[in-house]
């Protein structure tokens, strides 16, 4: 392949262009291999937002305004290189990108990340927001993400700079008010924090120690854009505040603090955004997307006309209410942009149905309504549980809705296996985990039993209630023989499969042996005991090792060790509970004890009686918490 670029960026622009151009053709090398006679002529517009590519014999052309666009084209080009076509698009947004979130035990590691970067570029998205609460170097401050795996500022600038070639802004986000639990446990924290997780508004301290935070992300990014999230501080003012100045409203606090941050980013050039729901819910009074439809606006405290507020909605598929929400945003902000979730954050397994339930309605008001800056998150939520791979078809649902005014399922499906080098309807089974109840794609509540399923101890059976009825058996079972065809047809993602398809087999036994456990207990039926506890018990043991080794393979490649410790606990807790169970059904059968105080425990509702399966689809059976799950003691009690 060979080719002429006209109207091209700057001289270095390009090289870094020309030189992503050849990776990518590298990494298709099988599929390139026939088309070394072809000519790509490339013209980059000076404004516009559509991206064409044609090709017609040896000569093709591609016409775009940026490098993402280009790098879409690029990538359509090389799939499709058996056919003549002519392909045209129209990018919705300025900006489209997703945020990783780097917070949650996991922080990707340099490799993983330059890879999300090349299928970002693929996908024609511009920017990645990197969500680094104190996973980041900043000096003079040794305690700040010390033991958490931070990034080096070395690292920084070098996913940076590979962003850059590639045509995507990589973007720093970071807290400066709360979330912050990690960095203020610590003795450099005692002086900093209101509360937890807190930091204490109107410390001077406490602006020298944001001054640092931005001063060090300042030196590693290109970008003048930066997010000082903000959000969820709903114990604002109610900690070391409330007990030193007394108490004062959250909405004259926010304000007073953001106009302190902005004061110290203006100093550095750099462009805020922060989440906006402690504005809009303080504002309110009432939770964020409870606002009233009606609602006045007028007499709002409103943000400086310098600061982006980022409306952040993963929960609705009502597209009135992004219609609601955007209209104040737009009212009482100069600029707003959109964050929707690609639901990776629902346990273990993803939940695409919602995800996508949710994307459609967001993102089609968001171009009715000219928004022009909009990404999608991939939080790590509990631990980092879900592996990273899994985010994809999210991503790609996500990115398709950048330049489509709806959701073709073909051309999702097209761009999913260009852009991921994998089938749609592979991945798609990985949804099936958590719609035990309500059937694949439509979770909408977000269940997920495969998390609690998995890690309840079937002594105590907490969940035990809720999944009378179910024939989580065969569910699971059927499940697993699937993913087992998965694991040898893509070889990308062999390790990814391959831990899905033991996980489906460890709830395929281990999800109702509660239920199990309990029946045989309360009839006296010892030889069924006997059974489960020589047989099915060992069976999950021998399949939750191989779960459990290839969890560990999968972090080890794409995360920083730092983190997977406690992942590591979690499943070994499930081992070592079922092995005690061994012991104590095996004291019972031989008359050591005369009864098994946990099995003699009824077993009752996790959440209401009403909830028993089958249960209403709109009520939510979830529980995200480790800690809920595995006992009804207290994990973390102290006075």
């Amino acid at each position: 392949m060979t080719f002429s670029y006209s109207n091209a960026p700057s001289s270095l622009e390009l090289a870094l262009i020309e030189e992503s151009t050849q990776i990518l053709l590298n990494e298709y090398s099988k599929q390139c291999a026939d088309a070394e006679q072809l000519c790509v002529n490339v013209t980059f517009t000076s404004s516009g937002n559509t991206l064409r590519v044609s090709k017609k014999g040896e000569q093709c052309t591609i016409t775009c305004h940026e490098p993402a666009h280009y790098f879409r084209c690029l990538n359509y080009l090389i799939h499709h290189l058996d056919e003549d076509f002519d392909f045209e698009e129209t990018g919705f947004f300025e900006k489209n990108g997703f945020m990783l979130d780097c917070s949650r035990n996991a922080v990707s590691t340099v490799n993983t990340v330059k890879k999300l970067i090349r299928i970002m570029a693929k996908l024609g998205l511009n920017q990645l927001l990197l969500y680094t609460e104190d996973t980041y170097e900043v000096p003079g401050l040794p305690y700040f993400g010390t033991y958490r795996g931070r990034y080096s500022q070395e690292e920084l600038r070098q996913l940076d700079d590979y962003a850059y070639q590639f045509g995507v802004e990589l973007v720093p986000c970071i807290q400066t008010l709360a979330h912050l639990r990690n960095a203020l446990k610590w003795p450099m924290g005692q002086d900093l924090k209101d509360s937890a997780d807190i930091l204490l508004v109107g410390s001077e301290k406490v602006y020298d120690f944001i001054r640092q935070l931005l001063t060090s992300v300042k030196s590693c990014f290109r970008s003048e854009n930066i997010h000082i999230g903000m959000d969820e501080a709903v114990m604002l003012g109610l900690g070391n505040y409330l007990h030193q100045n007394g108490y004062k409203k959250s909405s004259e606090l926010i304000l007073e603090h953001t106009d302190r941050v902005l004061e110290i980013c203006r100093e550095l050039n750099l462009k805020p955004m922060m989440w906006s729901d402690m504005f809009i819910s303080s504002n309110a009074g009432t939770w964020y997307y409870n606002v009233d439809e009606n609602v006045d606006t007028t007499n709002w405290t409103k943000p400086a006309d310098d600061l982006a507020l980022v409306y952040w909605d993963y929960y609705n598929t009502d597209r009135s209410v992004y219609r609601k929400m955007l209209r104040v945003h737009h009212e009482i902000a100069k600029k707003t942009v959109f964050a929707g979730g690609i639901w990776n954050w629902n346990g273990i397994a993803p939940n695409y149905g919602r995800a996508i339930n949710c994307t459609i309605p967001a993102l089609l008001e968001c171009q009715a309504q000219n928004v022009q800056e909009v990404f999608a998150t991939g939080w790590m939520d509990n631990g980092a549980e879900t592996p990273i791979d899994a985010i994809y078809p999210g991503l790609v649902a996500f990115a398709t809705l950048c330049f489509h005014s709806d959701l073709d399922e073909n051309v999702l499906k097209q761009n999913f296996t260009d852009c991921v080098d994998a089938k749609w309807e592979d991945f798609e089974l990985l949804d099936r985990f958590d719609s035990l109840f309500q059937g694949d794609g439509n979770n909408i509540s977000a269940d997920n039993p495969s998390k609690y399923l998995l890690y309840q101890d079937a002594m105590l059976g907490m969940f035990d209630y809720h999944i009378q009825g179910v024939d989580t058996k065969s569910y699971y079972k059927d499940l697993a023989d699937k993913l087992d065809k998965c694991v040898e047809e893509n070889t990308c993602y062999k390790t990814l499969f391959n831990f899905y398809k033991y996980f489906a087999l460890v709830l395929s036994e281990k999800a109702d042996l509660g239920i199990h456990l309990k029946e045989a207990y309360d009839k006296k039926d010892l030889s069924t005991l006997e059974e489960l506890n020589t047989k099915v018990i060992p069976n999950i043991l021998e399949n939750l090792q191989l779960m459990h080794q290839f969890r560990e393979e999968l972090w080890m490649k794409d995360a920083k060790p730092f983190g997977y410790e406690l992942m590591d606990i979690k499943l070994g807790g499930v081992s070592a509970r079922l092995k005690a169970c061994q012991r104590r059904i095996a004291s019972y059968l031989s008359k050591e004890v005369d009864k098994l105080e946990e099995l003699e425990q009824e077993r009752l509702s996790y959440w209401t009686v009403e909830n028993k399966y089958p249960h209403d689809m709109k009520v939510e059976l979830r529980e995200n918490i480790w800690s809920r799950i595995v006992s009804g003691c207290d994990l973390i009690d102290t006075i």
